[in-house]
């Protein structure tokens, strides 16, 4: 591999009519090799230089009557160069409708094709990678909407791995989203129905999904109900009662969530019990933002959700007491008892109850709003955070010493 040149092979990479295509591939896969057993990323770089040959491979997916087989290659290609550097994404997202022809691949493929498959899969491995870095990019040119088809017609058929990824973009991808957005309701109505997904990975990011949606309508001032339009509440309260051990259906004989003497709860009533956070703040958003649900919700089996859930364990029983807090507020105050200011996605309501530490809700919102990316959010828990620190300091340290802890 030493002995490629790279310009010969730049020439090939830009060749692709008739006998020219085997040139074409032969030099991708020279391509490929190159970047994988490089041992030395600055020398990959330097004969190999983004720069000229990234837009040359994006150009590949531009030709319409360039063969699955090819583009397979080209994808791996653009797959080994992200993986060596993020940077890359800004020469991808560079070459107009670069990224728009990958979305597209993922609504062409045919399922019963295996090279057909493959160009999607690592399709889906590209988006990813880019999304790192130019998420913004990849939902400008449909991206969303693409992947969740994808997921929803095609994510029986494909490889766990490839099916995670694409989950990993969608929940990338739906912090984008406006609520004005024209896509709005098919994405809802998509998400709504891999809530139900087999894959608890794949179920377990659309609910997050939903709180970034949720949370998006609240920062706006817009009302959350079209997200409950397609059955979103009631896997909602089906969740809650599940962790807190109660299933309804056939299968339902039990309540796991009180442990006979001497069973240890599973791995799987713990994740259930870890999900009932984000279960009661998605609720508490819908309902603090939108009268239409909260009426729903409260002549739905609510009642029976939340006796399940109080079974479960501590953390459980604190979270849907906050559940409760809230509508005992809407109920008997009314919304103008509601603060003004509802950027937190926590549900909490000044003045109520404090069933648990109020810190560590403070620190896992926090790390939530840095792993989303959400600035806004960010932003609003540190102002809200500095506040009581500031409050803190003023109540228990002498005079001067308070002056000289709090921040000019």
């Amino acid at each position: 591999m030493a002995d490629v040149d790279p310009d010969t092979l730049l020439e090939w990479l830009q060749m692709g009519q008739g006998d020219e295509r085997d040139m074409q591939l032969i030099a991708l896969e020279q391509l490929c090799m190159l970047l994988l057993m490089s041992d030395n990323v600055d020398r990959c770089f330097e004969t190999c230089p983004p720069r000229t040959f990234l837009p040359a491979l994006c150009k590949i997916f531009l030709d319409e009557s360039a063969p699955d087989n090819v583009l397979e290659v080209t994808a791996r290609a653009i797959t080994y160069y992200l993986d060596v550097s993020a940077e890359c994404t800004r020469r991808i997202v560079g070459v107009d409708g670069a990224i728009k022809a990958l979305c597209n691949r993922l609504v062409v493929v045919e399922l019963n094709n295996r090279t057909s498959r493959d160009l999607a899969e690592q399709c889906v491995k590209v988006l990813e990678l880019i999304c790192t870095r130019e998420s913004g990019a990849v939902f400008e040119a449909g991206g969303l909407n693409c992947v969740l088809s994808f997921i929803r017609d095609s994510g029986h058929l494909v490889h766990k791995d490839t099916l995670h990824s694409a989950m990993s973009v969608v929940s990338r991808l739906c912090s984008k989203m406006e609520p004005q957005d024209s896509s709005l309701e098919t994405c809802v109505e998509s998400l709504s129905s891999l809530l139900k997904h087999e894959d608890h990975q794949v179920s377990d990011g659309a609910l997050r999904c939903f709180a970034s949606l949720a949370d998006r309508f609240t920062r706006r001032g817009v009302d959350p109900a079209p997200l409950a339009k397609h059955g979103l509440t009631e896997e909602l309260l089906s969740r809650m009662a599940a962790a807190g051990g109660t299933v309804s259906g056939p299968s339902s004989t039990c309540k796991p969530g009180r442990t006979s003497t001497g069973a240890q709860p599973t791995a799987a009533d713990s994740k259930l019990s870890n999900q009932v956070s984000t279960i009661v703040s998605l609720l508490s958003t819908l309902c603090r933002g939108s009268p239409l649900v909260t009426h729903d919700l409260l002549r739905s089996a609510l009642p029976d959700s939340m006796e399940s859930a109080m079974q479960g364990d501590e953390r459980c029983v604190l979270d849907t007491m906050r559940l409760v807090d809230l509508l005992l507020v809407l109920l008997f105050e009314g919304r103008k008892a509601l603060p003004k200011s509802t950027a937190g996605s926590t549900g909490r309501i000044p003045g109520l109850r404090r069933l648990d530490s109020s810190g560590e809700r403070s620190h896992r919102q926090l790390i939530d709003c840095i792993r989303s990316k959400d600035t806004d959010a960010l932003i609003d828990a540190i102002d809200t955070g500095g506040g009581f620190i500031l409050k803190w300091i003023k109540s228990f340290f002498p005079p001067r010493q308070s002056t000289h802890n709090t921040p000019q």
